[in-house]
């Protein structure tokens, strides 16, 4: 399955679900330093720059890899 707004595997995590490559649902990034990742647990602030602004960039939406999601199913 790939996560359908980054295009990244996900992984079927037993007990948690879909999660992205590096297990966090959510793909977070930092506006001051541009760091992009998902860890797992979340950090609450940037493992690159130190900053605590960072932002939820989207949370993982697996798909099978070569379908596209239904029309309207997602709003981007």
């Amino acid at each position: 399955m790939i996560c359908v707004h980054c295009k990244e595997p996900s992984i079927l995590e037993p007990g948690r679900g879909y999660v992205h490559q590096e297990g966090g649902t959510y793909m977070m990034r930092c506006p001051d330093c541009g760091w992009k990742g998902a860890p797992w647990p979340s950090p609450t602030e940037c493992p690159s720059c130190g900053s605590k602004n960072l932002r939820d960039d989207h949370c993982v939406l697996p798909t099978r890899s070569g379908l596209r999601p239904l029309r309207g199913a997602l709003h981007s």
